[in-house]
């Protein structure tokens, strides 16, 4: 009987544990938040998440310089149910976004609210 116990248990060590799919957001500097006034350049609506990529004019500063950056926002189902949809954004619009940095410095982030020129306000997260 103990061999039994033995090896199920043997059996049950070797199986696969289940593990979550998703990426880990410490590549994102959580302690900072930074908000510019943009221009989109491109709206990519699709999964795993959505992804807005804006020319930031140079005189603002808070981008540390960089003209263009990428933020990453949530994924289509959540995008969603916050009022966003695939025509949301289109090159040219005129944004005003707040995000979480890269803690490595390259031009990206994670978008947390998106204000569109009309004043409407999206969230990112």
């Amino acid at each position: 009987m103990k061999r039994a116990i033995a090896l199920c248990l043997a059996a049950a060590a070797l199986m696969p544990a289940p593990v979550s799919a998703h990426h880990s957001f410490a590549m994102f500097d959580a302690r900072q938040t930074l908000t510019v006034k943009a221009s989109v350049t491109e709206f990519q609506w699709a999964n795993p998440h959505c992804w807005i990529e804006l020319d930031v004019s140079a005189g603002q500063g808070a981008h540390k310089g960089f003209t263009h950056i990428a933020l990453e926002a949530n994924a289509l189902s959540y995008l969603r149910a916050g009022g966003w949809n695939a025509r949301t954004l289109k090159p040219g619009d005129q944004v005003t976004v707040e995000y979480h940095p890269m803690r490595d410095g390259t031009p990206a982030g994670q978008l947390l609210t998106l204000r569109l020129a009309n004043g409407t306000l999206l969230k990112g997260q």
